[in-house]
């Protein structure tokens, strides 16, 4: 009998698995037939029902050495399509390509993991010639009016394709992730991801172009169905941490 009462608890628990709460990072929508700039339709954002990314965007202070991007079939981890970014010879300081989700229903308190694969274009192999490029990853955390936000937001940087006199994290012949693992603060009902790909502030030019594919956020369900932010309002996500 002492065996059974831990058995009848048990069955009155409702236990959420660990799931992937983003499925569209896999940016397989829209189709595109080779490498299709933001705005020549390759737009992750441009999805007609429940879109995983809600801004995909540039910030470039010139009009040559730029960096641009959007979807493409070359490549892909698993599916048919990836999102790729081009370092055009940038040669300017702070110069990013960023993507936001949208708001994904989280428990608070709880552990969760977020990642992206990502690997180097064997023919257009990045190039840094001094200047550093980082993919920078931040995780904003709201109440359930998606506005508010509650506490301190995760940072974490990469750089792009790895540290110097290190051998390169992302390779040309292979998918390699980089994620991190995080506990939701009290009080979030919602999470918000940025991925943010940023030329540093040293000297001199990079070049080259790498694709991304299967950003994920892993972990429980909010366990309130159809839960949505109301009013739907895009957050400003805070000032990405500068590498060390």
């Amino acid at each position: 009998m002492r065996f059974l009462l831990p058995l009848l608890l048990l069955w009155g628990l409702t236990v959420f698995a660990d799931e992937n709460l983003l499925p569209g990072g896999n940016f397989e929508v829209p189709f595109v037939k080779g490498r299709t700039t933001l705005d020549q339709g390759g737009d992750p954002t441009n999805v007609a029902k429940d879109p995983a990314w809600i801004t995909f965007r540039f910030e470039n202070s010139g009009t040559t050495g730029i960096i641009t991007g959007g979807l493409t079939n070359e490549v892909a981890r698993n599916g048919k399509q990836s999102l790729y970014i081009d370092f055009n010879h940038v040669d300017q300081p702070y110069q990013s390509a960023i993507l936001i989700s949208n708001f994904i229903p989280v428990v608070s308190g709880t552990t969760y993991q977020v990642g992206i694969w990502g690997r180097t274009d064997a023919r257009d192999l990045i190039d840094s010639e001094g200047r550093s490029a980082y993919l920078k990853l931040e995780v904003d955390f709201f109440a359930k009016d998606a506005f508010q936000s509650v506490g301190e937001p995760l940072l974490r940087v990469q750089p792009l394709p790895g540290s110097k006199d290190h051998d390169p994290y992302f390779k040309p012949d292979s998918w390699n992730r980089f994620y991190v693992k995080l506990t939701t603060p009290p009080g979030a009902v919602f999470a918000q991801i940025t991925w943010r790909w940023e030329t540093g502030g040293d000297p001199g030019e990079i070049n080259g172009i790498m694709y991304f594919d299967d950003a994920t956020m892993d972990g429980p369900p909010n366990p309130i169905p159809d839960l949505t932010p109301s009013p739907v309002q895009q957050s400003t996500p805070a000032a990405s941490a500068s590498p060390q």
